[in-house]
C-alpha cells in the first residue's frame, strides 16, 4: 500500500507537472503570440519585385526596384539548389515542424553562457524562423524575438506545405549586393538564368546567406571555397549529385564577376518610367514586378548615342578653352590620388576621359606628354583650331579623350546640348534615343521635354501644304524682299542666309536651298489659314499661326518634328512615336495604350513621293549636300533638311536613311543648342553644328557597328 501510495503521489506530481507546464505554453503563446499577424497572411504575401526594361532584342536596359528580385516557382527551381539551401541552413527541414529543439536549445544555452544575445548571437533557427524574422517577428536580438519566432514558425508550418516554404525562402533571402532570392543572385553571381545553374554554383550561393558582407568579397575567397566544398560534399552524400558531380564541381574555382549587364541608356528608360508614371503609380512600379520590352534596338541606340556625344564634342573644340583643373609645382611628386579623385566626379558618357597632369610639353607647343592617375603617361598632340587660346605648360591639370587604345586627345566637356531620336518611318517604333550629352550632368531630355523653334526644318511642310493645295513643285515663286506690317503694328522683313534674292524660283528649290523669300511670297499666295491648318494636322502648332512661323518661329520638339516629318517617308501616313512594344506582369500581358501603333493621313502618296524627292535633292545639291557622298560610299539613299533659328540659337536636322540591301529605313532628327536658349556661335547653323551628328550616325551604323559586338560596351 505504501508503494502504491508513493507511486500515486509521484504520478499526481508528474501529472501536475505536464499541466504546469502544459499551462505555462499556453501561456507563453498566447502572451508572446497575441500581437503576431496570422499565418494566413504570409498566403497573401507578395515580396517586392523588380520592374525590368528590355530592348527589342531582350537586353536589360534599367532595373527599377526597392528589392531586386526575380520570383521563381518552386517547380522551377533546380533540385540542386533546394538540396544546397537546405543542406547550409536546415538540414532537418523536412522532418521538423517549424522549430528544431536541439538546435534552439543548443543556440540558447551557447548565447546565455557567453552573455553573447545583444552581440551576435549563435544561429539555431530553422529555414521556417527565418521567415519568421525576417518577414513578422524582426531582427532584435533577444530571447523574446527567439520566442515569438518559434511560435510564428509553428503556425506557419500548420498551415503552409512545406515546398511553399521553401519556395518563399528561396525567393526571400538577401544574398548580399543588392539581390534578394536565387534567381537574382545567380543572374548577378553567375551571370546565367537559374534554370541554367551548376552543382558547384548552387553550393556557392548557399554558402552565403550566413555573412554575405563576407563571403561575396574576393578578399575571403579561401573561406567561401571551404564552406562552398564542404556543401558539395554532403549534396554528394545526400544523393542531389553524382560523383562525376562532385569532382567536377569541387575542382571549380569561385569566380564572382558582377555582371554589368545594362545596355546604359538612361534617357530612354527615364522616358518609359514617365510616360507609365500617369498609368502605373510609383509605388506599383517599383515593386510589382513589371516586364517592358521597349522598341529600342541596341546597335543603333548606341551609333545615335555616339553619334550626339561626339558631335557635341567636336563642335565644342571650335570654342575657347576653358581653363585647367589645377596645376602641380612639383612634378617629382605628383598626388595621383588627386587625379584619381577628378575622375570620379567625371560625367558618365560613352567616351573614355580621364583626368591628366602635362609633364612636359615640345618646344613647337604641339605636344604635350601627360602622366594619367595609374601612372602611365601618353602625349598629346594639339591643333591649333581646338580649343582657341589653350596653351598646355607644364604641371597643368587637364582632362583626355581616349581616340583609340593609343591616341588621346585634349577634352573639356561641352557648353551646348542636344539630342537625337532614331525612329521607324513606316511603324512609329523608337530604335533609338539620347536627350543630351550626359544623363549624370542634366536629365532633361532634349528630345521630348525641349520646346524649341524648329527654323527652316519646318518648311517641307509649308510647301507640302501648297502641293496638297493643287501646286506643283515647278510652280515658280518670287524669291524678293517682302515687307509687312503685322497685327502688333511693327514690321516683318525676312531675308535669306546668303542675304541675296533669287527672282523666279521653282517650288522645289525653295526647299532644296531653304529660300526664305520664296516661303514666304508662298505663304502670301497660299494663305496662313491653309498652311496653319496643315501644321496643325501635322501635331507641329496649336493654334493659329503668324506669317514668321512658315521660317520656324513656332515651338515644337525633336520627337514631334520626327514624327511629322515620317508622312514623306510613309505614302503620306504621319505615325506617332512608340516606344514600348509590351508590358507584362507575372507572365501576363498588361493592356496599355502606349503599347498601341498609332498612325493618321496626313497628305496624299502624290505629295509625299514628291516632297521625298524634294528632301532627296536637298541632300544631293542643297544645304544637306555635305553628306551627299555617303550615298555612294555605303550604297544608300539619303533625305534631309537643314534647320537654324534666329540669332544661330538652336540648329537642326531631319533625315532619312535608307538601306535598299537590308530594306530598313531610319528617320533621324538631331537638335543642337544650349539648355537656356543663347546664340551657339557666329555662322552656326543647322548644316555646320546639326547635319555632322547626322554624318556620325551614318558611319556608326556602317563602321563602327561592324564591331559592334565584338566591342566592349560601357
Amino acid at each position: 500500500m505504501t508503494f502504491c501510495r508513493r507511486l500515486g503521489t509521484l504520478l499526481a506530481w508528474v501529472f501536475s507537472a505536464f499541466l504546469v507546464m502544459g499551462a505555462v505554453v499556453v501561456w507563453i503563446f498566447h502572451y508572446y503570440g497575441r500581437d503576431l499577424p496570422s499565418e494566413e497572411t504570409l498566403l497573401r504575401y507578395t515580396p517586392p519585385m523588380t520592374t525590368k526594361i528590355y530592348s527589342s532584342g531582350g537586353e536589360l536596359i534599367e532595373e527599377y526596384a526597392i528589392e531586386h528580385r526575380t520570383i521563381v516557382p518552386f517547380d522551377k527551381i533546380p533540385i540542386i539548389v533546394n538540396g544546397a539551401f537546405i543542406i547550409a541552413e536546415d538540414k532537418d527541414f523536412y522532418s521538423h515542424s517549424g522549430i528544431s529543439i536541439m538546435s534552439l536549445m543548443r543556440a540558447i544555452l551557447e548565447n546565455t553562457s557567453k552573455k553573447s544575445w545583444q552581440k551576435k548571437p549563435a544561429g539555431g533557427s530553422t529555414i521556417t524562423q527565418q521567415i519568421a524574422k525576417n518577414l513578422f517577428v524582426g531582427p532584435t536580438r533577444s530571447i523574446t524575438r527567439k520566442i515569438r519566432e518559434a511560435i510564428m514558425a509553428f503556425r506557419i508550418e500548420t498551415t503552409i506545405e512545406k515546398n511553399k516554404i521553401l519556395e518563399i525562402y528561396l525567393n526571400q533571402l538577401y544574398l548580399g549586393k543588392g539581390c534578394y532570392g536565387v534567381a537574382e543572385a545567380c543572374a548577378n553571381y553567375c551571370g546565367k538564368p537559374l534554370s541554367d545553374i551548376e552543382p558547384h554554383e548552387a553550393a556557392f550561393l548557399a554558402a552565403i546567406p550566413s555573412a554575405p558582407s563576407i563571403y561575396i568579397n574576393m578578399k575571403n575567397s579561401a573561406k567561401l571555397l571551404t564552406k562552398r566544398n564542404s556543401i558539395i560534399y554532403q549534396m554528394y552524400d545526400l544523393g542531389y549529385i553524382s560523383r562525376e558531380q562532385l569532382q567536377s564541381s569541387l575542382s571549380k574555382p569561385i569566380d564572382i564577376k558582377l555582371k554589368k549587364h545594362k545596355l546604359l541608356a538612361p534617357y530612354f528608360s527615364d522616358e518609359i518610367f514617365r510616360m507609365l508614371s500617369p498609368q502605373i503609380s510609383t509605388h506599383d512600379f517599383f515593386r510589382s514586378g513589371y516586364s517592358i520590352t521597349t522598341t529600342m534596338n541596341k546597335k543603333i541606340q548606341y551609333c545615335a548615342e555616339k553619334a550626339l556625344e561626339d558631335g557635341l564634342i567636336n563642335f565644342t573644340k571650335s570654342e575657347k578653352w576653358g581653363g585647367t583643373l589645377g596645376h602641380f609645382d612639383n612634378l617629382q611628386s605628383i598626388p595621383l590620388q588627386q587625379l584619381a579623385a577628378i575622375n570620379k566626379r567625371i560625367p558618365s558618357t560613352l567616351n573614355k576621359i580621364e583626368a591628366c597632369v602635362v609633364m612636359s610639353v615640345s618646344k613647337s607647343g604641339k605636344e604635350a606628354l601627360c602622366r594619367k592617375a595609374d601612372g602611365s603617361t601618353f602625349t598629346i598632340k594639339y591643333s591649333p583650331s581646338h580649343y582657341q587660346g589653350h596653351s598646355p605648360f607644364k604641371g597643368d591639370i587637364i582632362l583626355c579623350r581616349h581616340i583609340d587604345g593609343k591616341s588621346y586627345k585634349a577634352y573639356q566637356p561641352p557648353k551646348a546640348t542636344g539630342g537625337i531620336v532614331v525612329l521607324d518611318p513606316r511603324t512609329g517604333d523608337v530604335l533609338g534615343m539620347s536627350g543630351g550629352f550626359s544623363f549624370s550632368v542634366s536629365e532633361f531630355n532634349c528630345v521630348t521635354q525641349a520646346m524649341r523653334q524648329p527654323g527652316s526644318t519646318i518648311k517641307p511642310f509649308v510647301y507640302a501644304a501648297a502641293i496638297e493645295d493643287g501646286m506643283t513643285e515647278y510652280d515658280t515663286i518670287e524669291d524678293t524682299a517682302v515687307h509687312i506690317t503685322l497685327h502688333d503694328g511693327t514690321n516683318y522683313s525676312p531675308q535669306n542666309y546668303s542675304g541675296k534674292t533669287y527672282g523666279r524660283t521653282y517650288l522645289r528649290d525653295g526647299v532644296i536651298y531653304s529660300r526664305n523669300l520664296t516661303t514666304v511670297n508662298l505663304a502670301l499666295k497660299l494663305g496662313m489659314e491653309k498652311i496653319s491648318n496643315f501644321l496643325r494636322e501635322a501635331d507641329l502648332v496649336k493654334k493659329a499661326i503668324p506669317i514668321s512661323a512658315v521660317l520656324g518661329s513656332v515651338e515644337t520638339s525633336p520627337i514631334k518634328l520626327a514624327s511629322a516629318f515620317s508622312a514623306f517617308f510613309n505614302d503620306g501616313i504621319m505615325v506617332y512615336p512608340r516606344f514600348i512594344s509590351q508590358i507584362t506582369c507575372a507572365g501576363t500581358p498588361i493592356k496599355n495604350r502606349c503599347c498601341n501603333r498609332s498612325s493618321k493621313r496626313l497628305m496624299s502618296p502624290e505629295t509625299a513621293t514628291i516632297m521625298k524627292s524634294i528632301l532627296h535633292d536637298t541632300v544631293k545639291y542643297g544645304t544637306a549636300n555635305r553628306v551627299s557622298h555617303l550615298e555612294e560610299k555605303y550604297g544608300v539613299e539619303l533625305y534631309g533638311k537643314t534647320g537654324t533659328t534666329n540669332k544661330f540659337k538652336d540648329a537642326w536636322f531631319v533625315g532619312c536613311l535608307i538601306d535598299p540591301k537590308s530594306h530598313k529605313e531610319y528617320l533621324v532628327c538631331v537638335f543642337v543648342g544650349h539648355q537656356t536658349p543663347r546664340a551657339l556661335g557666329d555662322r552656326k547653323s543647322g548644316s555646320v553644328v546639326a547635319l555632322p551628328i547626322f554624318e556620325n550616325f551614318i558611319h556608326n551604323m556602317f563602321i563602327t557597328s561592324s564591331n559592334f559586338d565584338k566591342e566592349k560596351q560601357p
